[in-house]
């Protein structure tokens, strides 16, 4: 749609190396467009002086609204056969979001089958306001953290988008389960490093989902938290160890990872039943 504005950008990320995403912003005094056809979403952020009537004429019928300063207009990629006029100056936030990029990151929430970004004319979202802003802010200054925290604003952006302005579909979460190949990878993690403390990161990062999305779906295929999955793992690691050799309890809350042998005979008795040493001696 910006492509067909008569005047250059105040501001605009074009030039920068940004994936997914373009911001820009112009001032347009009162003026007319055609009927438009854009590849990717459009997110307009309203930024006016006075009430600013937008008249969309689709053949002979006639629409109108009027934008104060902070509302936003969604459109999804699409052709739209309306020309349209407006009759005061803007200075406008136009927020070009790559629909591949969008599906991209849909495509990361295992349990999505679809989805599809909703057209609205006029609505009132602080957040995407902000993130609007933040992102033209980042289009005319160098930011500390660069790349980087422009992707986090677009990742964030496109979760947003998802969770409150698109339509979605998801698969029955009974039919969702983590891979073997996944599992296996999980368990020779755990024979490797069993000796150094297991975090959810690391564990959702061997199965190649989200924190959120892995703490879900081990549950459902395992029957367990993935906390208590490896805590079992250890505990039943102990167990073999114990009836190999009588290695002492304090050493072997070390190979294990335990924060302390106190800790690791507590977990131990909690689901064996007796103390390690107990079940060393029988």
């Amino acid at each position: 749609m910006t492509d067909s504005f008569y005047a250059p950008p105040l501001i605009s990320s074009a030039p920068l190396p940004w994936r997914g995403v373009r911001v820009e912003q112009y001032h347009l005094e009162a003026g007319r467009l055609a009927a438009q056809q854009h590849e990717h979403h459009l997110l307009l952020l309203y930024q006016v002086d006075q009430p600013h009537l937008v008249r969309r004429r689709d053949g002979a019928r006639i629409s109108e609204i009027v934008y104060q300063t902070g509302d936003l207009g969604l459109f999804p990629g699409g052709e739209y056969g309306t020309a349209i006029d407006w009759t005061t100056p803007s200075n406008n936030i136009y927020l070009s979001l790559e629909a591949p990029y969008f599906q991209q990151v849909a495509g990361q929430d295992a349990t999505l089958t679809k989805a599809a970004l909703q057209k609205r004319m006029q609505f009132d979202d602080p957040f995407l306001r902000q993130l609007s802003r933040q992102l033209l802010a980042s289009a005319g200054s160098r930011h500390a953290l660069g790349q980087l925290y422009v992707e986090s604003l677009t990742t964030t952006l496109c979760h947003h988008l998802l969770a409150h302005h698109a339509t979605t579909e998801r698969r029955p979460e009974g039919q969702m389960r983590l891979s073997s190949v996944a599992l296996a990878r999980i368990e020779a993690y755990l024979e490797a490093h069993a000796a150094q403390p297991v975090t959810l990161e690391v564990l959702a990062g061997l199965a190649n989902l989200s924190v959120f999305h892995f703490a879900r779906l081990f549950k459902q295929t395992t029957g367990l938290p993935p906390y208590q999955y490896v805590l079992r793992w250890k505990i039943e690691r102990a167990k073999h160890l114990l009836r190999r050799d009588s290695q002492a309890v304090a050493d072997l809350s070390d190979e294990l990872g335990f924060a302390s042998p106190i800790s690791f005979a507590a977990a131990f008795k909690r689901l064996v039943g007796c103390t390690p040493q107990q079940f060393q001696r029988r």
